[in-house]
């Protein structure tokens, strides 16, 4: 009795069949969320104005409503954004959110030019260039997160940080 070898096992090709059942769907589902967190958190969205931002309440009220050409980033904890608008509106937004209950805040008092050290230099993820025109203003939420705006009085221009606890 001659043997030509093992004769092919059905157990093998079952389980074969029954991985590629679950695998293929387990894989494309996690390269699925990977693409979503992908294009959430590591693209920038371009805006007209605050009314067509489809981010969550927390990340739309840190910008001014009078804010236009708006581009953003939201990374896990934190959000960026550059946008033009007037220092008038930017200081109006400011003194009305950051303003500690019922106590009026005047943000053009809090208005700081930038370090001489700073000028020429790009900051932050998205690479604002910071100019001899820039002002800051700094201020803290409730909650503890920070907010940073890099005003370019020249151009109108804004770069925010905005970091959530």
């Amino acid at each position: 009795m001659v043997s030509g070898g093992p004769l092919p096992s059905s157990k093998k090709s079952s389980l074969r069949g029954l991985l590629l059942k679950i695998g293929i769907p387990v894989l494309g589902l996690a390269m699925g969320v990977g693409l979503t967190f992908f294009l959430i958190y590591g693209t920038h969205t371009k805006h007209k104005s605050r009314a067509t931002i489809w981010w969550s309440e927390r990340g739309r009220n840190l910008i001014p409503p009078a804010a236009t050409e708006i581009i953003l980033r939201q990374d896990f904890l934190d959000h960026y954004a550059i946008y033009r608008v007037s220092e008038k509106d930017l200081n109006v937004f400011l003194d009305q959110r950051f303003a500690a209950s019922g106590n009026p805040l005047n943000s053009f008092s809090e208005r700081r030019p930038v370090e001489s050290a700073w000028i020429g230099r790009t900051t932050g993820p998205m690479g604002w260039k910071v100019t001899a025109s820039t002002v800051f203003y700094s201020f803290s939420a409730s909650n503890g997160g920070t907010h940073n705006y890099y005003h370019d009085t020249a151009t109108g221009l804004t770069y925010q940080e905005s970091a959530y606890w």
